[in-house]
């Protein structure tokens, strides 16, 4: 007799995935993309509304430098007939003084304070309302969406 090769194996053929094997594994990976954009989609949203509520913050900080540097030399802060509510060049030192692209809106002013009571801030696609509330500060953010154009 011949003694058993202990080597020797037994030859199986090995298959691929079968069609039901990849029909679940792509229903798996459809179900967490599924559940995975909208999360980071939320989560990127945020992080971007936290960036545009920093910049609101500083544009206010701004406000506040460049209205006691108008007190001081008895300049005008705030003209009601101008359309962002800033009397002529201050809307150009409140953004450069802040560092920010965005639109301001100066709707209400307190001049003994220096400080703004009420205004709006607007940055790639964000809406930022800012209100002073019985000496509490109100900031709120809210993401513009364009739906349609109409004519």
């Amino acid at each position: 007799m011949k003694p058993k090769n202990p080597k020797k194996q037994n030859k199986t053929t090995t298959q691929g995935f079968t069609l039901v094997e990849l029909l679940i594994i792509l229903m798996v990976t459809l179900v967490l993309i599924a559940v995975l954009v909208p999360i980071t989609l939320h989560y990127t949203n945020k992080a971007s509304a936290r960036s545009i509520l920093a910049e609101a913050k500083n544009v206010k900080l701004s406000m506040y430098s460049v209205g006691l540097d108008c007190r001081a030399t008895n300049t005008p802060f705030q003209d009601g007939n101008g359309t962002y509510g800033f009397a002529p060049g201050i809307l150009n030192e409140v953004k450069t003084t802040a560092d920010c692209q965005g639109e301001i809106y100066l709707l209400k002013w307190d001049a003994d304070t220096c400080q703004p009571e009420q205004f709006i801030y607007i940055e790639k696609g964000y809406l930022v309302t800012y209100q002073k509330v019985n000496n509490e500060n109100q900031w709120d953010v809210s993401k513009l969406n364009h739906l349609i154009n109409g004519s």
